[in-house]
C-alpha cells in the first residue's frame, strides 16, 4: 500500500500554462482524503511554490531547490537545509560566466541576479518572486559571505546548447548538477538531490521507500523517481526518464498526475499509456 506520493510541478503537476487543472485537483484532494501523504518537490523557490501548495492544501513539506531545503508551508519551520557555500558557489559562477551562462542565486528565499535582463524577464514571467539586482555576483558572495541554496544557469533561451563537457566535469568534484531541460543547469551542493530530500521525507513519517510515490518528467526528477517504490515518468518526459521509471503516465497537459493517483492510488479504470 503507498502511502506517499511526491510530484514534480513544471512539467508535471502544471501544466504547459503553469496551472494546476481541475483533475489534477480533484484527485489531490480525494488522495489526501484517505490519508495518503502528498507533497510537491521541485527546483523552485519556496516562495515559488508557496502558492500551488497552499492552493492544494497539501499535508506535507515541500521539497524545493531540488532538494536544499524541506520546510513547511504553514508553519515555516526548516527540516532540511543543505546550501552551496561561498566558495564553491564563486568557483561555479566564474566558469559558467565564462562560457556565457546567466546566474540565478537564491538567497533566504529571495532571486540575486547581476541585472535585469530578458532571461531574468523569462524566469519572472513564471515566477511570481522578489528579485534583486546586485552587480557582480563574484563580489557580492566575497562582500556578503552568503550561501545560496541553488544556482540555476541559463544559457542562449532560442537555441540552448548543453553544457562543455571540461566544464561540467570540473563543477561535478564540488558540487551537483542536473538540468531541467532546454539547456538550463540546475547546481546544489553535493549530496543535494530530489531524492535525497525524498528519502529524508520519508524517514520523517516512518514510510518504507516500497511505499512511496514519485513522479516526474525530466533529469533532476531521476533521483526521486528512481528513490520511490514506484517511480512514474510523466508522458511529456524524455526517453531516459521514460525508461527510468516503473509507469509512464499521461503527459502535464492530460492530466497526468491525476491519471497516476486514479492508478496507484484510488483504483479507478484508466486509459493505458
Amino acid at each position: 500500500m503507498y502511502k506517499l506520493f511526491v510530484t514534480d510541478a513544471d512539467g508535471s503537476l502544471l501544466n504547459s500554462n503553469s496551472e494546476i487543472s481541475d483533475k489534477n485537483k480533484e484527485a489531490i484532494k480525494e488522495v489526501i482524503s484517505r490519508g495518503v501523504i502528498f507533497t510537491i518537490a521541485t527546483g523552485r523557490m519556496f516562495s515559488s511554490i508557496l502558492p500551488y501548495a497552499l492552493e492544494l492544501n497539501i499535508n506535507a513539506p515541500v521539497i524545493s531547490y531540488n532538494g536544499a531545503l524541506i520546510k513547511d508551508i504553514y508553519t515555516k519551520k526548516v527540516y532540511y537545509y543543505n546550501p552551496i557555500q561561498t566558495e564553491d558557489a564563486i568557483f561555479a559562477i566564474r566558469l559558467l560566466k565564462e562560457i556565457g551562462y546567466h546566474i540565478n542565486l537564491y538567497i533566504d528565499d529571495e532571486l540575486y541576479v547581476e541585472e535585469i535582463t530578458d532571461r531574468v524577464e523569462w524566469y519572472l514571467s513564471f515566477n511570481n518572486v522578489t528579485v534583486n539586482a546586485v552587480g557582480n555576483l563574484e563580489e557580492f558572495l566575497k562582500r556578503t559571505g552568503g550561501v545560496t541554496a541553488k544556482i540555476y544557469a541559463i544559457n542562449d533561451m532560442k537555441n540552448p546548447i548543453s553544457i562543455d563537457a571540461e566544464i561540467y566535469d570540473e563543477i561535478s568534484k564540488r558540487l551537483t548538477i542536473s538540468t531541467s531541460g532546454g539547456g538550463h543547469l540546475e547546481i546544489n551542493a553535493k549530496g543535494v538531490s530530489k531524492g535525497n530530500a525524498l528519502k529524508t521525507l520519508a524517514n520523517m513519517y516512518s514510510i518504507k521507500r516500497e511505499q512511496v510515490v514519485a513522479i516526474g518528467d525530466n533529469l533532476n526528477d531521476l533521483s526521486m523517481i528512481e528513490y520511490a517504490g514506484l517511480g512514474v515518468a510523466m508522458g511529456n518526459a524524455p526517453d531516459i526518464v521514460k525508461i527510468k521509471a516503473d509507469y509512464t503516465t499521461l503527459s502535464n497537459d492530460e492530466d497526468g498526475v491525476a491519471h497516476a493517483i486514479d492508478k496507484f492510488f484510488l483504483n479507478k479504470k484508466t486509459v493505458a499509456v
